[in-house]
């Protein structure tokens, strides 16, 4: 298999829940690399959050890239380059926030560097006794996360912005997510797939987590952009994904790899199943696949 380009994933896919890249998977990425193969990671997040596992990676030494924010925009991390190929209108985002209002959930607007984050009373307060209770820092923000109910993301994101309207949205945004616990977010992403299915990507990337992105921009519209600019064919490109908004990135490529830890209907589009992201999934397939 003529393997040229390596996309991955990152939360639940190539990072591990401490947020961290084994060393194990580190020194096979790496490995690949020096034979030429370049490396995507393809993520909703931003550079922001992004370019410190770049640079573990040496993806500025060697040649790679980002598929950020589910290919909102590409980044070539050696050249420094970014290409803004479509965000979400702020009169968009300004609908989507006043539909989700209604299941009483947390809404965040996503930006490169921070936040709009939204939070109903109910849920506020209930995070406040969370932050209380597991004894977290008094300054801790009041965000979710994909995995967690509350989570610091300051880190990637300094610049948070609590609201209480839609029209405290004053900018386009990069995409926006909706977050809560996994039951009620069954039936949200249930009701939100039927109401948004002509207009708006909306896909689940973990149980508690729902993204809407504008219909056109995917992680696979972004890699194939990337792979028409490098001049390579998806049969040349392996993607490793556990989420919705991988889905349409493993159909294309050449060799599409879910995680064991992915949800069942990306088991269901991949060409093969691999370990879990806590198991070095993607250094097990690689061996696999390209050095067996």
């Amino acid at each position: 298999m003529d393997i040229k380009l390596i996309a991955m994933d990152m939360d639940g896919t190539l990072l591990k829940s401490n947020n961290q890249i084994s060393e194990k998977t580190k020194e096979i990425l790496l490995r690949v690399q020096k034979k030429g193969i370049r490396l995507a990671l393809a993520s909703g997040r931003s550079y922001c959050k992004l370019m410190e596992y770049a640079k573990e990676l040496q993806m500025d030494i060697y040649g790679g890239y980002l598929i950020e924010v589910n290919g909102m925009a590409i980044y070539d991390v050696k050249k420094q380059k970014r290409h803004i190929r479509k965000r979400m209108p702020k009169e968009d985002a300004q609908h989507i926030f006043r539909y989700f209002q209604q299941f009483k959930v947390e809404i965040i607007g996503h930006l490169d560097d921070g936040m709009y984050d939204y939070n109903p009373k109910e849920i506020l307060e209930e995070k406040k006794q969370y932050i209380a209770k597991h004894h977290l820092p008094k300054d801790m923000p009041y965000t979710g996360g994909a995995f967690e109910f509350v989570y610091d993301n300051r880190k990637g994101y300094p610049n948070i912005y609590y609201i209480e309207s839609a029209q405290e949205i004053t900018c386009d945004l990069n995409k926006v997510s909706i977050t809560y616990h996994p039951e009620v977010m069954d039936k949200v992403s249930r009701e939100a797939a039927k109401h948004f299915k002509d207009t708006y990507w909306v896909g689940r990337t973990t149980k508690k987590w729902l993204e809407i992105m504008m219909k056109d921009v995917t992680k696979a519209s972004g890699l194939k952009e990337l792979c028409d600019n490098l001049g390579i064919s998806f049969d040349n490109v392996m993607a490793f994904g556990d989420g919705e908004n991988d889905i349409e990135m493993l159909r294309e490529c050449g060799i599409g790899i879910a995680m064991a830890n992915a949800l069942p209907k990306v088991k269901e589009a991949a060409d093969a199943v691999t370990l879990s992201n806590e198991e070095d999934g993607i250094a097990q397939a690689i061996l696999k696949y390209l050095f067996s």
